[in-house]
């Protein structure tokens, strides 16, 4: 294939799509609403397994060559806050996320931040009462941003946490902090939530008829990960954790574009590409059909139509989509055009998240 002004040349692409799956038993699929261009890439495509392993989190780390070590956190607070607050670091971090948790008989839901419109005012208010009372146990708390909340107690705890992604929509029992230090951490966190429920915050939000943020979530805890070199030339994401990771890799990290069109415009160069997209995660999270259907569709016309076209044409040279159920797919421009392999639907090529 020859280079262009408008091709690049032998450009290889990398899709990470965590939620791609979530709800494909719901028959929504099989009841007319078919993806056609991500059904012919699935469907033409081979399955592979690149050994990235299930979890919204575990994948992109994954993706930068790094694994959850035996009874340890994914150091996801202290990759985040480098990019939060700019700063490089190596000392421990635990993320203390806002969540507002909901009575259902006997089960407490999680709702994260990203349904809560939390303010940076408010979460920095939040944060000063939180102080006024750990402040002597020698915490340190900080609220860069709304939804990302950082927390350095005075000696890292023995513990292993869930990721707030694993959590979202569903009851916390059975997700809480454990290790030789739960109990006390467990104490912690009951008193934080008589805490928020007092907190003039809330009483402001209830007002405004917002959900109170009744409590944080601690997970993601560790030290700055140490990467090897990495495979992509260029990582494209609207997502913190790739673009630290990206950065600590020495690798280059852009704003996800809005669409493929814009991507091409912007890479030209040979090379391979890691491209975030993640917009289907959120309703994938929360269940939400009606979301992740529209969601979808506009991943199918922004991103997954012109990337048919264009393998089929052979200016993109191999297509990589990687989900976070562990499932892969890859498709080169001459399996592109096996037009006798017939499209099925995506619940087909997937196996359920849970």
């Amino acid at each position: 294939m020859t280079e262009t002004a408008d091709s690049p040349a032998e450009q290889n692409l990398t899709f990470y799509l965590p939620g791609l799956f979530s709800l494909q038993g719901d028959g929504s699929t099989a009841a007319g609403k078919p993806y056609r261009a991500l059904e012919t890439l699935l469907s033409r495509a081979e399955a592979i397994d690149r050994g990235i392993p299930r979890g919204y989190e575990e994948g992109l780390f994954a993706l930068f060559n790094l694994a959850r070590q035996d009874n340890a956190d994914l150091p996801v607070a202290a990759v985040t806050r480098m990019f939060d607050m700019g700063v490089i670091d190596k000392d421990w971090w635990l993320r203390a996320d806002p969540v507002h948790l909901s009575l259902n008989r006997d089960r407490l839901i999680l709702a994260d931040a990203s349904r809560l419109e939390v303010t940076l005012q408010e979460a920095n208010r939040l944060v000063a009462e939180v102080m006024e009372v750990f402040k002597a146990d020698g915490w340190l708390l900080k609220a860069p941003h709304p939804e990302r909340w950082y927390l350095k107690p005075l000696k890292p705890p023995k513990l292993t946490t869930t990721s707030l992604s694993q959590v979202v929509g569903r009851d916390i029992h059975g997700f809480l902090p454990r290790g030789p230090d739960d109990k006390a951490w467990h104490t912690i966190l009951n008193e934080l939530q008589i805490l928020l429920h007092t907190a003039t915050v809330n009483t402001e939000r209830e007002k405004n008829g917002k959900l109170p943020i009744n409590s944080l979530w601690f997970w993601g805890s560790g030290r700055l990960p140490r990467i090897t070199p990495v495979s992509w030339t260029r990582v494209w994401s609207n997502e913190p954790v790739t673009l630290s990771l990206a950065k600590l890799s020495g690798t280059a990290g852009r704003a996800l574009p809005e669409n493929y069109a814009d991507w091409r415009r912007q890479s030209k160069q040979p090379g391979e590409d890691l491209v975030i997209l993640n917009e289907v995660l959120g309703a994938s999270l929360y269940a939400d059909a009606t979301d992740w259907h529209e969601s979808l569709k506009k991943l199918e016309q922004s991103w997954m139509e012109p990337l048919l076209n264009d393998l089929k044409s052979g200016t993109i040279a191999r297509a990589t989509l990687q989900t976070d159920a562990g499932i892969g797919f890859s498709i080169t421009s001459q399996q592109a055009r096996r037009w006798w392999r017939l499209r099925r639907s995506l619940a087909s090529h997937g196996v359920r998240s849970e």
